[in-house]
C-alpha cells in the first residue's frame, strides 16, 4: 500500500482532448502504466467504457458492476475506480475526455446534465442495453472510433466533439427513463453544490444544518432535495459519504486508524471506530484485512 491514492491525469499521444481506444489497446496501455490500474486510483478526467462483446466487470468505489454486450459505464472526473483483468477477455471501447474538451464543447454540452450521467450519488453509473429499447451506444462508439483513427485530421476535434455529444445525448435519454421524474433543475444544481461542498468540508463538519446554512437554504429544503434525489436524508447521505472516505483511506493507504480518524474529522479514534462499525459491521482494521 502507498500513503497516497494515485491521481491519474489525462495523457494522449495526439493533440486531442478525447481518446477512443479498443479494450485491447486499453489493456496494453494499462499494462505499461506507472501505477497499478487494477488497484484503486482517482482519475482526473471523464471515462466511458462500452462493451461490444462478452462481459466485463469494473469496480467503482468498492462496488463491482458487470457489463455485458451493449452495456456502458460512466466514470466521472475525480472518481475512484479500478480496472479488472477481465478487460482482456472482452471487446469494447474506452472513451476518455478531459476538462479541456468539456470547456471547448460547452456550447454542445450546455443542454446536458453531466452531473446526472456522471454522478454515482444520484444515479447508478451503468446503462444496460435492455434499458435503451431499440437504441444503442455501440453504433455511435463505432463512429467515434472510425473518426479517431481516420487518416485525415481536418476538423477531427470538432467531428469527435459532435459524435461524443450524440453519444451523451443518447445516454441521457436512457437515464431520463430511469430517473426521478420532474426534478427541478435548480434542485439538481443545489444538490451538486452540496456534494461539492461536502467533499471539501466533511472533515470539518458532518452537521447537516451547517451545509444548509452555507448554501443559504433551510435545512428542510436541503433534506427534501437530497431525499428526493437519493432516497436518503441529509444525515444519512453525509454518513455514507464519510464511510466511503474512511474505506478509501483504509484500502489505499498505510495510514493508521488514528491518522485516518483525524483526516476524516473525528477528534477521537474510538469515535471513528464506533461510527465505522455501526455503518459496516466491521472494525476499520478488519475491513482493511478483508480488502
Amino acid at each position: 500500500m502507498t500513503h497516497d491514492l494515485p491521481k491519474i491525469a489525462y495523457e494522449s499521444n495526439i493533440e486531442l482532448d478525447i481518446e477512443v481506444m479498443t479494450f485491447a489497446e486499453t489493456y496494453n496501455k494499462l499494462s505499461k502504466s506507472s501505477h497499478d490500474p487494477f488497484s484503486s486510483h482517482r482519475i482526473l478526467f471523464h471515462l466511458i467504457l462500452i462493451v461490444t462483446k462478452n462481459s466485463y466487470s469494473h469496480v467503482v468505489d468498492f462496488k463491482s458492476y458487470t457489463l455485458v454486450e451493449g452495456s456502458s459505464i460512466f466514470i466521472a472526473k475525480n472518481q475512484i475506480h479500478h480496472f479488472t483483468k477481465e478487460l482482456k477477455n472482452a471487446d469494447g471501447y474506452c472513451i476518455v475526455f478531459n476538462s479541456a474538451f468539456v470547456d471547448k464543447s460547452h456550447y454542445l454540452l450546455s443542454n446536458l446534465n453531466l452531473n446526472r450521467l456522471f454522478n454515482y450519488h444520484i444515479e447508478a453509473p451503468v446503462i444496460h442495453q435492455k434499458e435503451m429499447d431499440n437504441d444503442n451506444l455501440i453504433s455511435i462508439a463505432n463512429n467515434l472510433r472510425n473518426e479517431y483513427t481516420f487518416a485525415n485530421d481536418f476538423r477531427k476535434s470538432e467531428i469527435l466533439s459532435n459524435l461524443l455529444h450524440v453519444l451523451l445525448l443518447k445516454a441521457e435519454r436512457a437515464k431520463e427513463n430511469q430517473s426521478v421524474k420532474d426534478v427541478n433543475l435548480q434542485w439538481l444544481e443545489k444538490f451538486t453544490a452540496f456534494k461539492d461542498m461536502l467533499e471539501m468540508e466533511y472533515a470539518n463538519t458532518r452537521n447537516s444544518r451547517d451545509y444548509a446554512s452555507k448554501l443559504f437554504i433551510s435545512y428542510k429544503f436541503l433534506n427534501d432535495i437530497v431525499k428526493t434525489l437519493t432516497g436518503k436524508t441529509v444525515k444519512a447521505f453525509i454518513d455514507d459519504f464519510v464511510t466511503i472516505e474512511i474505506k478509501r483511506y483504509l484500502v489505499t493507504t498505510s495510514l493508521s486508524v488514528k491518522e485516518i480518524s483525524y483526516k476524516t474529522g473525528f477528534e477521537e479514534p474510538a469515535n471513528m471506530v464506533r461510527f465505522f462499525r455501526k455503518k459496516t459491521t466491521f472494525t476499520p482494521l478488519k475491513f482493511r484485512e478483508l480488502k
